[in-house]
């Protein structure tokens, strides 16, 4: 290839290359350090005069290098100092839960006395200690799709045919009730104490556990006292009877502890206010007023809630449970 045929730089390139040669060959190589430096400073000066892109694209690589690494930094300080954020976490987590139980605590109590302070509740869950063992076996009763009433047996007496048309219902302890609201009223006094409580509380979570996804239910034990569904922190109202309801309820009525006396009014009282369907009402022996419980609930039953009354192992409260249930469309049972 001849000399005629190579392509001059153009001039600018040309200027620069000249510009460089000569810059390079003034170095002072034997001055001192301060013609050295400025020596260095011309160089870099005309460098960038010529490189302005490559300078602004330099500046803003280094700037995203900067950014990223600061952010890595910032995040790495993160981890160490978490106590603000999983602070925050554990406060939304206790808001779900409380959301989940309730806000709202009922004021019950038979008697006028309130709920237990955090003392009585810790002396109390120290005394149930020995029921825990039963809880387990509470929780996985009934959980099966098994068919029944919920009852443990025959009885004396034909039903009078409630449960067995086209609706749904409830059994408890043989006795049948239809609709889609149940209220259990189940006695814990002391004379309940033992395997008569713990009969009591296995066909009350076997019934609980055979209601369908679209009934609803409640649960009140009572003594002296009063004793709503998931005490301490009870629930609002009738609950939907879902596998995770059902689950807690049969938990709950597994720590409860037969003791004192036997007054159900205000349970029976509260129970009428919520209006179900039908309520159950078991005790083991006669009312400590009778006369005001029926009383009571002539002037409560306004909705005309059917209630079935049982005589649990004991016949001696018969007589007024059997004209409860006869003055309210129920049906009266004595179950040995």
């Amino acid at each position: 290839m001849s000399n005629a045929t190579i392509e001059s730089p153009p001039p600018r390139q040309r200027e620069f290359k000249e510009t460089a040669a000569d810059l390079w060959e003034s170095r002072p190589r034997s001055r001192g350090l301060r013609a050295q430096l400025v020596w260095a400073w011309l160089i870099v000066k005309l460098l960038s005069r010529q490189n302005v892109d490559w300078l602004v694209s330099g500046g803003i690589h280094a700037l995203v290098l900067l950014c990223i690494g600061g952010f890595a930094l910032n995040q790495g300080r993160g981890v160490e100092g978490v106590g603000i954020e999983s602070s925050l976490v554990d406060g939304l987590a206790e808001q779900a839960f409380d959301n989940v139980l309730g806000d709202d605590i009922l004021t019950m109590g038979g008697g006028g006395t309130p709920f237990e302070t955090s003392a009585t509740q810790a002396a109390e869950m120290a005394q149930q200690a020995s029921e825990l063992s039963e809880m387990g076996e509470f929780a996985r009763m009934g959980m099966g799709s098994g068919s029944g009433d919920g009852g443990s047996g025959g009885g004396s007496g034909g039903g009078t045919g409630i449960g067995h048309g086209p609706g749904i219902g409830a059994g408890f302890f043989g006795t049948k009730g239809a609709g889609k609201s149940f209220i259990y009223v189940v006695d814990m006094s002391g004379s309940m104490y033992g395997e008569r409580f713990t009969r009591a509380k296995s066909e009350l979570v076997k019934s609980i556990n055979k209601l369908t996804a679209e009934q609803k239910f409640y649960v009140f034990f009572f003594n002296d006292r009063t004793f709503p569904l998931f005490e301490p922190r009870p629930a609002k109202g009738m609950v939907p009877a879902n596998k995770s309801n059902k689950e807690r309820a049969s938990r709950w009525i597994g720590l409860r502890r037969a003791e004192s006396t036997t007054n159900p009014n205000y349970a029976l009282q509260q129970a009428l206010e919520m209006k179900p369907e039908v309520i159950f009402l078991l005790t083991d022996g006669e009312l400590d007023e009778p006369e005001a419980v029926r009383k009571m609930i002539r002037k409560h039953n306004k909705s005309n809630v059917v209630i079935h009354t049982i005589a649990f192992e004991n016949p001696e409260g018969g007589k007024t449970l059997e004209a409860i249930a006869e003055e309210n469309n129920g049906v009266y049972r004595f179950v040995k």
